[in-house]
Parts: structure tokens; sequence; C-alpha cells
């Protein structure tokens, strides 16, 4: 009886050991139309959900408006708002015609209060005319790799062929992020401008309720219209790493975006696969030696308790011609997954200074050697 009773303990506690350990690499299910997380450093998507479906993106569209206004405007500048911006429906910071911000302020209006005033202004402002304005947004769509992306105003109101992915907002967003105004903007929780003809400054509350529910969170951008449904970009750091989640159409977007995140931080860790002047190989011929460094570093994000089982090859230019300087670009490191599939690539330059005269013999024997995996 004694050992019915231990063994029964002993595969209850197997039991729920294994329950944990499945909860903890088990993906979320989002309630939503389509969703996605991604490493912002490497792109790499770490859950998807019907990434590809276009989609109407509502108010995050306004990432794109948002970097667009910082990288093409002065923030500095004075913007005057037109009749139509300020009639603009929706949600508003309340422009009246004729009132004057500057740039800066109405990118926080933008970003942090969603006014669809605001991003018409800052339309009119950089590009002439919405219509102008769209037609940037969409050419900086496809230099970012968002092809699927075609944008007509530059708040996401309504409007027939209004279309992302969960995908491509997520490229767009991790661009956005490399930007360190637009960083600090969509980390702000509340922020005052000024009000011209009042008494008061406005106080802009940020439409994002994560920046205030989870220390982790640091952007981005909500959405809602009844054609999109609720939408949320989110952004998250821990531990050196910083993820993104997109949720279109989605339910509890508040939740499922935190389970997004967490999922990804509980199950997958960023590895250095290659240091910025690691020496990456040493080559011999003939008693004579060339290191071959890297120029830059290369990190990858693996799932726990995987194996980091990636390979690398090594390829010279072919125009090399001797003497070489230290730091001279001779090569290139590429990683490939255990698939084949490249992952990324890493210039390789010269440990040191190379004479001609020393490495006539040597040179011609040196590309067959380093053009292999290892």
């Amino acid at each position: 009886m004694k050992n019915r009773k231990y063994y029964g303990v002993l595969i209850l506690l197997v039991s729920l050991l294994l329950a944990i350990n499945q909860q903890a690499v088990a993906s979320p299910q989002a309630n939503a139309g389509a969703a996605i997380l991604i490493d912002s450093e490497t792109g790499q998507v770490l859950y998807d959900q019907n990434m590809h479906q276009r989609r109407p993106p509502a108010s995050t569209t306004k990432i794109m408006t948002g970097i667009l206004a910082i990288e093409y405007g002065n923030l500095s500048d004075e913007v005057t708002a037109s009749t139509r911006a300020a009639y603009e429906g929706g949600s508003s910071i309340y422009l009246t015609p004729g009132e004057t911000l500057t740039l800066r302020e109405l990118v926080y209006g933008l970003l942090v209060k969603s006014g669809n005033d605001a991003a018409v202004a800052i339309a009119e402002h950089i590009g002439g005319s919405v219509e102008e304005f769209a037609e940037m947004m969409n050419q900086k769509a496809r230099e970012l790799g968002a092809l699927q992306t075609t944008f007509k105003n530059p708040n996401g109101l309504p409007q027939e062929g209004h279309l992302t992915t969960a995908y491509d907002l997520a490229q767009i967003t991790r661009y956005a992020l490399e930007n360190d105004f637009f960083a600090e903007v969509v980390n702000t929780p509340k922020k005052r401008i000024s009000w011209p003809g009042n008494d008061w400054d406005r106080i802009l509350t940020n439409t994002n309720k994560l920046l205030t529910r989870s220390e982790m969170v640091d952007g981005v951008k909500t959405g809602y219209t009844s054609a999109a449904g609720k939408c949320l970009v989110a952004s998250a750091s821990q531990g050196g790493q910083q993820l993104i989640s997109v949720i279109l159409r989605g339910g509890d977007v508040w939740g499922d975006s935190l389970s997004l995140l967490n999922y990804g931080f509980n199950n997958y860790s960023k590895v250095d696969v290659i240091t910025k002047g690691d020496l990456v190989k040493e080559v011999e011929f003939r008693d004579t030696q060339l290191g071959l460094k890297a120029a830059d570093e290369f990190r990858w994000v693996i799932a726990n308790g995987s194996q980091k089982d990636l390979k690398k090859l090594i390829k010279l230019n072919q125009n090399i011609r001797l003497p070489i300087t230290a730091g001279e670009k001779i090569g290139k490191l590429s990683i490939y997954d255990s698939n084949e599939r490249l992952l990324g690539r890493v210039d390789l330059i010269a440990d040191r200074d190379i004479e001609a005269s020393a490495w006539s013999n040597f040179w011609n024997g040196l590309t067959s050697i380093v053009q292999t995996y290892f």
C-alpha cells in the first residue's frame, strides 16, 4: 500500500512538472483577426496568426505618420492648422482653424492622444496635402519591406484601400523605434502641450493603457474604428531585449498583448553569435598567417533549451589587391541555420597590415582555403 501511494505521488509530481513545462513553451492564442510577435533587433517572428492578412489598421497608421514627421520635418517648426485639419472627425486634440503649434507638440498630440486633427496638420505641413503625404507614407512602407501596405490617409480613419498587415506594422514599428525621439514619445504616459487662446495647457493622456499597467511596456500605439476593430501595437523591454507585438481586430487587446510579450520573454533568449572584433578565423599558409576579424556583432534569438546549431561560411572579396591595411574589408561571414537558411552577414576585416612582396605566393592559395563551412 505504501509503495502504491509513493508511486501515485511520484506520477502526480511528474505530471505537474510536464504540465508546467508545456505551459512555458505553449504558444498563446490571441483573440484577434491577426497577430504577430517579433524581436525588435533581429526582426525574428516568434509568434504569428494570419500575419500577412491585409486589414484596416485604424490609428496604428499614426506610427508611420509620426516617424515621417520626425524624419522630414523640423520639430521646432510652427505649424498652422487648416480648416480641414481642425474639423477632422474622431479622436482629437481640439485644434481650431488658424491655431499654431510646434511640430514637436503635434507629434505628441498624434502619438500620445491619437489626434486625427494633429495627423492632418502634420500631413499638410510635411507633404503639402494629405494625398501627397499618403504617397510619402507608401514610399516609406516599400523601403521598409512593408509591401502589402497601402496608406490613404495619415490617421487611419476608414477609407477604401487603406490596408496593412500585422507583419508590415511590426516592420514599420521596428524601424520607428530606432529613432530616439519617437521611442520617447510613445513611452510617455502623460504630456502637457500649449493651448493658444486658453488660460491652461492641453493635458495629453496616452491611449496605450499598458504603459501604466506594466513596467516592461515602453510603447507603442492604439487604434480603433468599427471597420478595423480594436488594434494595438505594443513594445516591451526586458533583460536587454525588446519585443514588438501587433494585434488587429482584437478582443482583449491589453491582456492578449501582455500574453504575447510574456510568452516571448519567457521562452526565447538572445545570444551573441558573433561579437564585434572577434577573431573569426586565422588562416595559415606556408608559415604566413592572416586574421579575419568581425567588423560588427551578430545576435540571434533562440528558443530556451534549444541548441544553437548555426553554420558559418567565410567568403573573400574577388577584387582584393595587395598591400592590405589593417581594418580593410576583405570578405564576409554568412550565418545560416541548420536548414541552410541565411540569417545574416557580417563584414570581415584584416587584423594587420600586409605588404605585397611578402604575400605574392600566399594569396594564390588563400581563397580556396577560407570558402568553407566551419
